[in-house]
């Protein structure tokens, strides 16, 4: 029974992470880019742990910390690169450019 439920939860991370591809594909920002990785990070993650509990081995747990760690840490990079060119562009901006109409 309990192999049944983990086969399903593996066809269900499956499904998310073929729907995150299409989105990562699709875009159209690159906000829903960033999330679209985070969903197939963290779905890759819930895969290893599966297959670990599967196989009745704890050999995947320093991958899934790994994996966990980059996912993290390259959506972290990735904010912080679109936080930059953002403040970036509003210093470029003139003064009289954006500003409220009335």
């Amino acid at each position: 029974m309990m192999d049944t439920l983990l086969h399903i939860c593996l066809g269900a991370l499956g499904l998310t992470v073929l729907l995150g591809l299409v989105r990562l594909a699709k875009g159209p920002t690159v906000v829903d880019r960033m999330l679209a990785f985070d969903l197939i990070a963290v779905s890759g993650v819930g895969v290893m742990a599966i297959v670990s509990v599967l196989r009745e081995t704890a050999a995947y747990f320093e991958l899934i910390l790994v994996y966990s760690l980059l996912g993290f840490l390259g959506t972290v990079a990735l904010t912080r690169f679109l936080q930059r060119n953002l403040e970036r562009r509003t210093r470029e901006r003139p003064a009289g450019e954006g500003g409220a109409r009335g």
